[in-house]
């Protein structure tokens, strides 16, 4: 039987009356899943909704045919809940979900999640609303990351003149799309003297932002504040220090998350292209001086 408590603090059924829930509860199985264990493949034929109990979960499309690199679109907590389109419209999988650690997970399926709608109509509603809640705010996730990445590629055709250039325009077109007020400050990486100098800022509240940590990766560093690091090739080229004038709760920082991390995989291959390119004009110059010598 699931923890009729935890139940009632998912967002999912905080309207469910106690002895609603514990009925609607006993349609449930609980299973447990390692980390690295797939729930649902991509494409799979699906009818089950799921709602975690424990852990995490990741929300990732497939990149290549062979099911070998993923895009995370999402990352889920305790409360959350994912499948919902397979259960509403009998939809096949558009997304591949895994446990990033040791997970469980309540899961209902298609005919007795409708069963149960069908006996109780006014409960029934309530569920829907929730779910529709919850797909409009993700939806509306998606579309802000794709509209910042549309923004993103016509920085990609500009010519820049060096890695710090295009860094710090790529954190005034980010900016935009973070709500609230946020201090930003962006570094590259000096590879001669292995050491971060400073090529952005923008703050929009007082306070003394953190120092980079040793060594330098994406995280949260608290409920406000995120570095992003920026690599290729296994090598550090740049990071970004980002840091909300408010807390965030759990959802959000797996959204921002996610956003940093698609705009630091992006930000890694374009400061690499860049620095190859100034350094090819570099040696042209060189070459054409000792020539005319």
């Amino acid at each position: 039987m699931p923890d009729i408590e935890k139940l009632k603090g998912t967002a999912l059924f905080r309207n469910l009356s106690d002895a609603m829930l514990a009925e609607f509860a006993g349609y449930f199985k609980k299973t447990a899943y390692k980390a690295g264990d797939v729930i649902f493949r991509e494409k799979s034929a699906g009818s089950t909704l799921y709602i975690i109990a424990e852990g995490e979960v990741v929300i990732e499309k497939g990149l290549d045919e062979q099911g070998r690199e993923f895009k995370t679109l999402a990352s889920l907590l305790e409360g959350d809940f994912f499948g919902e389109m397979a259960v509403l419209d009998n939809q096949v999988r558009f997304a591949q979900s895994r446990a990033a650690r040791d997970t469980q997970v309540y899961e209902v399926g298609r005919q007795e999640f409708f069963s149960f709608v069908k006996e109780h109509p006014e409960t029934g509603i309530s569920i829907f609303s929730e779910i529709l809640r919850t797909v409009f705010r993700r939806l509306q996730h998606t579309s802000s990351e794709l509209t910042m990445l549309f923004d993103m590629s016509r920085l990609l055709l500009t010519p820049h003149r060096s890695p710090g250039d295009f860094l710090s325009s790529v954190m005034e077109e980010v900016r935009i799309f973070l709500e609230g007020s946020w201090n930003i400050k962006a570094y590259v990486y000096n590879k001669f003297n292995a050491e971060y100098e400073q090529a952005y800022a923008r703050e929009t509240f007082r306070k003394e932002m953190p120092a980079l940590p040793a060594p330098v990766d994406s995280a949260w560093l608290d409920d406000r504040t995120y570095l992003m690091a920026c690599a290729a090739q296994g090598r550090p080229l740049g990071c970004a220090l980002f840091e909300k004038s408010a807390g965030l709760s759990p959802v959000e920082k797996n959204n921002l998350a996610t956003i940093f991390n698609t705009i630091s995989s992006i930000l890694g291959s374009a400061m690499m292209n860049i620095e190859h390119q100034a350094e090819s004009e570099m040696l042209e110059k060189l070459r054409k001086t000792k020539n005319t010598i």
